[in-house]
């Protein structure tokens, strides 16, 4: 958008006739002049970055709470087999089984994020 906006106004202040000729008909089919097309553009390229960095962040908050349910989700289920088979070791194996199941997860999420961009 931003090389569409400097194009628009290298065009408008461009000595050369036809150069001179085509803004006007830009400015009559938008109904606004130059600047406020201008204008527009870089709003609007302002809002799509805007866009992108609150998805970025809300898949930052996605990836982290899938690691951290994945940890939780393994290590309750490692301190219900030790408590099954040695109650003595649940406390210790609990975080063992936390890491593991954040690690696991993104493990998995890496292979899929390489995946994606190749």
């Amino acid at each position: 958008m931003t090389e569409l906006s400097e194009a628009l106004k290298i065009l408008a202040t461009s000595p050369v006739a036809k150069d001179r000729e085509a803004i006007a008909r830009i400015e009559k089919v938008a109904q606004a002049d130059i600047h406020a097309i201008v204008q527009t553009l870089d709003n609007q390229s302002t809002l799509a970055e805007i866009g992108l960095f609150n998805s970025l962040e809300e898949r930052r908050k996605l990836t982290t709470r899938f690691i951290v349910s994945a940890g939780l989700m393994c290590s309750g289920l490692s301190c219900l087999i030790t408590i099954w088979f040695r109650p003595s070791l649940a406390i210790t194996i609990t975080p063992i089984g936390f890491i593991t199941g954040a690690a696991a997860s993104s493990f998995l999420l890496a292979n899929e994020g390489r995946k994606n961009l190749g």
